[in-house]
């Protein structure tokens, strides 16, 4: 599930999912819903990424703010991937393969930037099975 909220000069979403990478993965839909109002369904261009940060939080800002990269510096809208999330021996590893479309700006919508993930509201914790995230975002 995603909700995306307002905040003082910031937009935020909050996420529900079964697991970290189901997690993740919405975080980046959830990206994309504020990004361009018509995203592709279909991504033609391989990309991995691969991140390590010490805590859970820290991989989901750096996640976010690898995805943001992608899309104002190359031009490529991350339109499907499959994540995975796991213990490292210094916190948590991420390695995700995206499909990414051409950004279009014109034919996606697009909807204006966003600087990056902040710290700021950031909470990610497992409660009753389901992981729960909510992020905000600088714009």
């Amino acid at each position: 599930m995603i909700r995306h909220f307002e905040h003082t000069a910031d937009v935020g979403f909050e996420l529900t999912a079964g697991d970290l990478n189901a997690l993740f993965d919405a975080a980046r839909r959830a990206l994309l819903e504020l990004l361009v109002s018509c995203p592709s369904r279909e991504g033609s261009i391989p990309r991995s990424i691969t991140l390590e940060a010490e805590s859970l939080e820290g991989l989901l800002v750096a996640w976010l703010d690898e995805l943001l990269y992608l899309v104002q510096t190359h031009g490529l809208l991350p339109v499907q991937s499959a994540v995975a999330v796991s213990a490292a021996p210094a916190g948590y590893h991420l390695a995700a393969l995206l499909n990414c479309a051409p950004l279009d700006v014109e034919a996606h919508g697009w909807q204006g930037e966003v600087k990056g993930a902040t710290y700021h509201g950031l909470k990610l914790v497992q409660e009753n099975g389901n992981w729960r995230a909510r992020v905000v975002l600088d714009v």
